[in-house]
């Protein structure tokens, strides 16, 4: 069943986040931090199955460098606090295939983002779950699956011929509630659209599960970490929090079966 999951949040220097060492992970390349002055090594990782810098017209060529530019976006934020970008991770549909993963990502960040005079750094990871060995399953939580899923990092300013424009006026309008529905519909839309293409009989929804009248707790995220203490029979806390929610969604299934069956009764007696 296709899951969906849209994240999006800011990169903020005021909160101890630094925007090289974030996009380092997400592509996983050796960076340099001219401010936070680190190297930031993440070239050992073996799950980045595509990354791109999506670039607008018009943006300074020697952008599609991806220390150039970090160097240039750290310079234009020259504030101690600065918010730097936006961190955007979607879950990506393991029934499509690779290629159809990276067009509607792009298509997506292009239409949304790239469109408006935005750069976007983008990447793909496997989520693999202990790749080479078969995948066992982990008491209480069943058999992990892989996860793959898209990273995207699109800093507040806009670019143009000069390089990262002075003012971040324009992208603070779009951090907007109205502007985050929008992002999720277009999202979700996306997907559907390439589930019908390839004539795939599941569908998402942007929708909360009670906006869509599924009277079901939605679950957690684990995470690799999580998922691989658990398969040692190391309890965490994400674990017992899944746990706890698999154990209330089971309650409620069998609420609701209760209920039916008592109104099922009571129209026979009639």
């Amino acid at each position: 069943m296709a899951l969906y999951s849209f994240n999006i949040s800011l990169v903020s220097r005021g909160k101890g986040q630094f925007i090289v060492a974030a996009d380092a992970y997400i592509c996983g390349e050796k960076l340099r931090d001219n401010y936070e002055g680190k190297l930031h090594d993440r070239s050992y990782r073996d799950d980045v199955l595509h990354k791109e810098l999506l670039l607008p017209v018009g943006a300074p060529n020697d952008f599609r460098n991806r220390q150039t530019f970090m160097d240039a976006l750290n310079s234009a934020e020259r504030r101690h606090d600065a918010q730097m970008a936006r961190s955007l991770r979607l879950a990506l549909p393991i029934e499509l295939s690779l290629d159809a993963q990276v067009r509607i990502a792009k298509e997506f960040l292009e239409e949304n983002f790239v469109a408006y005079g935005y750069c976007v750094d983008m990447a793909i990871h496997a989520g693999r779950q202990d790749a080479g060995k078969k995948p066992r399953s982990i008491p209480s939580l069943g058999t992990p699956q892989d996860n793959p899923h898209l990273h995207a990092l699109i800093p507040l300013r806009k670019v143009d011929g000069h390089g990262f424009q002075r003012t971040k006026l324009e992208s603070r309008t779009r951090d907007r509630l109205k502007q985050l529905k929008e992002w999720r519909k277009c999202w979700a839309d996306l997907l559907n659209r390439e589930f019908e293409r390839q004539h795939l009989d599941v569908r998402v929804s942007h929708e909360s599960l009670a906006a869509q009248g599924i009277h079901r707790e939605p679950t957690i995220h684990l995470g690799a970490g999580p998922i691989a203490l658990e398969a040692k029979n190391i309890q965490t806390d994400r674990g017992d929090h899944y746990r706890e929610i698999i154990s209330r969604n089971k309650e409620r299934e069998r609420n609701l079966s209760r209920s039916k069956n008592r109104f099922r009764f009571r129209g026979r007696s009639r």
